[in-house]
């Protein structure tokens, strides 16, 4: 492979790259050379000392974001000094520099050949990754894949998400039956060939292919690993086979009782003693509807264990032999997955109050988290800042996930719908840190508002660059920015910033009536906090019983889907918000200040901000802008 890099030519790197990437698929995950592949030598000498001053060269020009001047010199350290102990971060600073000059063939080819040559490099990882995304922008989807499932396999706890899925999920959903069914060839005894049987199978039986299915289902059972997507697969054969007329159907279980609720939570075992608090809240919940709405609904419940397996199974038994309407729970995010998929496969709503993974809803049509209040919540910001505010230009910025294009779209559908005008959308990936091109390109375009639907561990990169590239907007994001961590680490650069309350969906009653009936005694406090969630959620299931008479599984998720969409929402008046919406001030989360737009709203028709009845300082912040400057646009 002697100077192979010596020019660093697209061309020949590609060739290079699809070289190396055969050598690494072929060698597994674990390959047994650790050194060079050219066999050289430690450097000595003045041969040392010019690569080191080389590589200093190097990494200055990086700094300097001179990328074409990076890759020559990357090459020459690489072509010339083969054995320089540092060449993994050489190829990983010109994979870099490639990918900013917009040279995705040669980034690829040299992500390969540092994934080729330093296999026990500490850089791995993230080159698996960033050699996974330049893949994906060429649309090489087959091995952006395989880069995932390496890095998976490395570390198979780090790559899997709260909700049990593991992180490359959303590309494998994108496979076809034979490609998955290459895919489990080559992972075979690796933590994901069950998953990967799942999805095949799930794609045979949509297709109407079910002998194929049974195919696989026949290998998953041959291997006996009685685990969560096993079983889930089996489950997929044996209640959704066809129907007569070629249709998936729902598994039959004669008549349903609508009135009853199954109830799934860890009551012994590890997290026993949050689970009984859960199930108790729930209990108080129960006894606090049947007394309003004069209704006798039963509570159903099934011991999770904290465990996945244990916890699909027990859903199996109150969705088909118990018959219960819906689903209550899991306290964790790995059963609540496995307890979704089975709900999915039954047709049975699940609400989970605790689940904090944001991709449950992604296993099924009726799986909905009263906890992230997603559409809700959006939908709630959307009209404060258009309806009340008289905020007319927004901004969208979003992380590029199903999830977070599904935020954006509902936010700007609901801001032209009340007049307003989205004048920018721009995407960042999970792994970006520098925000910088997104933010001057929603600049450029004038904005009041910026909505940005973001973890707290963005925000903690995002919220500065904002404020240093001077957004000059209102930002706007959901409930979770509700966080002490946020609060401590962007200190005052997201003053004035607005979120919802996570209790946004609840009426305030509902908290009263828990404090007033909760004996708390024999719980820590962080129990209290999760039976408090378990007590509004399923008052939220029971009075949506109630209030929608619904008779059948079907109609109970629709009449959920439209109250926690909340697509009728409709505002009173800023105090209607001042319950539901919370505002960074003094680094401190404080109530939507109603007041200041409550006198023009009652003087008019709606909320036309009247500057002589306001208090022009307060309305210039929040009106026009979070640092009271008119923006540009005005």
């Amino acid at each position: 492979m002697a100077r192979v890099l010596a020019r660093w030519g697209s061309l020949s790197l590609v060739a290079v790259g699809l070289t190396a990437l055969a050598m690494i698929l072929s060698a597994g995950c674990s390959p047994s050379y650790q050194q060079d592949v050219d066999g050289s030598q430690e450097l000595m000498g003045k041969e040392l000392e010019q690569a080191e001053k080389l590589f200093a060269n190097l990494r200055q020009e990086v700094s300097l974001h001179r990328y074409r001047k990076s890759l020559h010199l990357a090459g020459t350290l690489v072509d010339y000094y083969p054995a320089f102990a540092r060449n993994d971060e050489v190829l990983a600073m010109a994979m870099d520099s490639a990918t900013r000059i917009g040279d995705i063939p040669q980034a690829r080819g040299l992500g390969d050949e540092l994934l080729l040559r330093y296999p026990q490099s500490p850089l791995l990882d993230q080159t698996l990754l960033k050699v996974s995304d330049l893949a994906l922008a060429e649309s090489d989807t087959l091995n952006a894949v395989q880069y995932q499932l390496r890095y998976h396999n490395r570390d198979p706890l780090r790559s899997t998400l709260g909700s049990g899925l593991p992180r490359c999920d959303a590309l494998l959903q994108t496979l076809n039956a034979a490609e998955l069914g290459s895919m489990m060839g080559q992972q075979n005894g690796r933590p994901l060939w069950s998953y990967l049987g799942f999805l095949r199978t799930s794609k045979y039986l949509d297709d109407g292919l079910y002998p194929q299915a049974e195919v696989v289902v026949a290998e998953l059972r041959a291997a006996d690993l009685n685990d969560p997507w096993s079983l889930a697969a089996m489950d997929l054969l044996v209640h959704q086979g066809l129907a007569a007329g070629g249709a998936p159907h729902r598994p039959t279980v004669g008549r349903v009782n609508m009135d009853q609720v199954g109830v799934l939570s860890p009551l012994t075992g590890r997290f026993a003693v949050l689970g009984n608090a859960f199930y108790d809240g729930a209990i108080l919940a129960l006894n606090a509807a049947n007394a309003e709405t004069d209704r006798e609904f039963i509570l159903k419940v099934e011991d999770t264990a904290g465990d996945p397996v244990t916890a699909a199974l027990a859903a199996r038994r109150l969705c088909s032999e118990d018959a219960c309407g819906s689903l209550f729970g899991s306290l964790m995010s790995n059963p609540t997955a496995s307890i979704a998929v089975v709900a999915d496969i039954y047709g049975v709503p699940l609400v989970s109050p605790t689940a904090t993974n944001d991709h449950l809803w992604e296993l099924g049509d009726g799986i909905f988290q009263t906890n992230l209040t997603g559409q809700h919540e959006v939908r709630l910001l959307a009209q404060l800042a258009t309806s009340v505010m008289l905020k007319e230009r927004f901004a969208i910025l979003h992380e590029n996930t199903p999830d977070g294009t599904r935020q954006a779209q509902i936010f700007a559908a609901e801001v032209e719908k009340f007049g307003g005008q989205v004048v920018a959308i721009e995407q960042y990936n999970l792994a970006d840190t520098d925000f910088r091109k997104v933010i001057l390109a929603m600049k450029k375009s004038r904005p009041e508002v910026i909505f940005t639907p973001a973890t707290v561990d963005q925000m903690i990169l995002l919220a500065p660059q904002l404020d240093f590239y001077k957004a000059g907007a209102l930002v706007m994001g959901l409930s979770n920015w509700n966080s002490e961590r946020l609060f401590q680490r962007t200190s005052s650069v997201l003053e004035r910033a607005i979120f919802p309350n996570d209790l946004a969906l609840f009426p305030a009653l509902w908290t009263g009536e828990f404090n007033a009936g909760w004996d708390g005694k024999n719980y820590p406090k962080e129990a209290e906090v999760l039976a408090l969630k378990s007590y509004q959620a399923m008052r939220l299931v029971l009075d949506t019983l109630y209030q929608s008479g619904a008779s059948n599984r079907a109609q109970l998720q629709d009449a959920l889907e439209r109250r926690l969409a909340n697509r009728d929402i409709q505002a009173q008046g800023p105090e209607s918000f001042s319950n539901t919406v919370r505002m960074y001030q003094n680094d401190r989360a404080v109530p939507f200040p109603a007041g200041v737009f409550a006198e023009s709203w009652a003087l008019t028709d709606g909320a036309v901000v009247d500057s002589l009845a306001v208090d022009i300082i307060d309305v210039i912040g929040l009106v026009h802008g979070v640092d009271g400057d008119l923006p540009e646009n005005q």
